[in-house]
């Protein structure tokens, strides 16, 4: 796990570095185009947003580990500010001005547009993507029951599922069988997704009165396979 999460920080650094760069240099990329084939460059600045892309990818498959449904948000969020940084940057070195106009590329230019549009652009995107990554941890949090476990006042206990009654969208109540610290036999009714349908569960209880269903949760472990029909 440490050797992960220093691979998931050297991404990270990677992507912002390489955003950067994509943004700092941008007033210096040319673009060459030639009849229907399209348009060429060979500067690294140009090249820069593929490169992010594709570090990204790799932090993003890095670094689920950790974030869970928050590592999309959280990828595209940390791009974008690394592009803002460099624009930033390029002004405050004198190499644009924020009504310059100039090309941003992708994998080709997608438009000529000045510095404080581009800016705007990207700060949506940041927070688009930081939306994203709220919304995804809010959710992972929810189905892991991660915050209810690391408190100690809470147990953990393999669990079995039985039943389902539809409650809302995919959400419905289930009874949740399970043996506590002392080995009694408890069934607790709790709300649940659908998908925890189909995995190994943890319940996660209160030691002290483990039969009450308001002080009992359903968590679904990230990383374990899904249970055999």
């Amino acid at each position: 796990m440490a050797l992960r999460g220093l691979a998931c920080a050297l991404l990270a650094w990677q992507v912002w570095l390489v955003w950067h760069a994509s943004t700092y240099d941008a007033s210096a990329v040319r673009w060459s185009c030639y009849g229907r084939g399209g348009c060429g460059n060979g500067q690294w600045a140009a090249l820069a947003p593929e490169f992010g892309i594709g570090a990204g990818l790799l932090l993003g498959f890095a670094a689920a580990r950790f974030l869970h449904r928050a590592t999309a948000g959280a990828v595209i969020a940390l791009s974008a500010l690394g592009a803002v940084s460099g624009w930033y940057d390029a002004v405050a070195d004198g190499r644009v001005a924020y009504a310059t106009v100039t090309d941003f590329t992708l994998v080709a230019p997608v438009g000529r547009q000045s510095v404080a549009t581009w800016l705007a652009f990207l700060w949506s995107v940041a927070a688009a993507g930081s939306l994203a990554a709220a919304w995804g941890a809010a959710v992972s949090l929810r189905r892991t029951a991660a915050l209810r476990r690391l408190r100690g006042s809470f147990a953990t206990a393999d669990a079995r599922l039985d039943g389902w009654r539809p409650v809302r969208g995919r959400r419905g109540e289930v009874t949740a069988v399970f043996h506590d610290r002392t080995g009694a036999r408890h069934e607790v009714p709790v709300v649940v997704d659908r998908a925890a349908l189909d995995r190994p569960v943890l319940a996660v209880y209160d030691p002290v009165r483990p039969a009450d269903p308001r002080r009992t949760r359903v968590a679904v472990p990230r990383g374990k396979p899904p249970r055999s029909p």
